[in-house]
C-alpha cells in the first residue's frame, strides 16, 4: 500500500471513531456525478463531526429510478449502497441534473409534450426508491435535495463533450426555468412524506438573469458541474440547516 492510500486509510479510521465519540450522523449520499461536491466536502472536512459516504452512479436520472434495465443501473447500485451501508443513519437522495439537461427535453420531444409534463415520471422514480428503502429500512432518516442550476451559456451549447446535451437548444435561462420547476417538485414531495429538503438554488442564482452567477461556475474548463470550492460552503449550510431539523421516520 501507498503511503498516500495508507493515510488516507488511516484517516478514515479516525473520522469514524470522531463521529461515533462526537455523536454525528454517517450520512449516505445517494447521487449522480454533481454530488461530487459532498466527496469535496468530506475531504476538506467542512462538516465535523458527521461522518459523509458517497454512492456516485454517473448518469443516473430520477427518471431511470424506474428502469430496472436503465444504462447506469441506477436503482440496482443504491439498493446495493442502501445494504452495504446500513449503519448509516442519514440517506440524502440528489438526482436530477441530467434529468433537465437532456432526458426530460428528450422525451418531451419524443411525446409531443410540454418538457414541465415531463417531471411527474422523474418524480415516480423517486418514489419508487423511497418505499423500497421505507420497507427495508423504516428508522432510516432520508433527505431529498435538489439539483444544481444549469451552467452552460447559450454560446457554450455547442462546445459540450456529450452529444445529447449538445441536442438541447433551449437557453440557459429555459434549462433554468425547468430545473427550478423540477426542484419545486422534489420540495412538494419531500413534504408529503415529511421529509427533509436542501437545495442551493436561491443562493447561487441571478435573480435578475435568471440563472446561475458565474463566480459558481468552474473556470478552468467548460463543465457541466458548479465548482465545489464555491458551493461546498453553501451545501454544509443547508446539511447544518437539515440535520437541526426533528428527525422523521423512515423514507415515507
Amino acid at each position: 500500500m501507498s503511503w498516500h492510500k495508507y493515510k488516507k486509510s488511516l484517516l478514515k479510521i479516525y473520522r469514524r471513531l470522531r463521529c461515533s465519540l462526537l455523536g454525528g450522523h454517517r450520512i449516505l449520499i445517494l447521487g449522480d456525478s454533481h454530488a461530487g461536491v459532498f466527496e469535496y466536502v468530506f475531504d476538506h472536512d467542512l462538516l465535523t463531526p458527521h461522518l459523509l459516504n458517497c454512492e456516485i452512479v454517473g448518469g443516473a436520472t430520477a427518471g431511470g429510478l424506474n428502469n430496472d434495465h436503465s444504462v447506469t443501473a441506477a436503482f440496482a447500485k443504491y439498493q446495493q449502497s442502501l445494504r452495504r451501508f446500513a449503519e448509516y443513519d442519514v440517506v440524502v437522495l440528489m438526482l436530477g441534473e441530467v434529468d433537465c439537461s437532456f432526458a426530460l427535453w428528450n422525451r418531451a420531444k419524443q411525446r409531443n409534450e410540454s418538457v414541465f409534463e415531463q417531471i411527474p415520471r422523474a418524480m415516480q422514480g423517486i418514489v419508487r426508491l423511497l418505499d423500497w428503502a421505507g420497507e427495508h429500512y423504516p428508522q432510516r432518516r432520508f433527505v431529498l435535495a435538489g439539483t444544481i442550476l444549469p451552467t452552460i451559456k447559450d454560446d457554450e451549447i455547442d462546445l459540450q463533450y456529450y452529444e445529447l446535451r449538445r441536442s438541447v437548444r433551449a437557453t440557459q435561462r429555459e434549462r433554468s426555468e425547468l430545473v427550478l420547476a423540477f426542484n419545486q417538485a422534489v420540495r412538494q414531495l419531500a413534504g408529503q412524506r415529511g421529509l427533509s429538503y436542501m437545495d442551493i438554488s436561491q443562493q447561487t442564482i441571478d435573480a435578475e438573469k435568471g440563472v446561475v452567477r458565474d463566480e459558481f461556475l468552474v473556470h478552468e474548463k467548460l463543465d457541466h458541474h458548479q465548482s465545489q470550492a464555491m458551493t461546498a460552503p453553501l451545501w454544509v449550510e443547508e446539511f447544518r440547516r437539515v440535520l437541526d431539523e426533528p428527525a422523521q421516520d423512515g423514507a415515507r
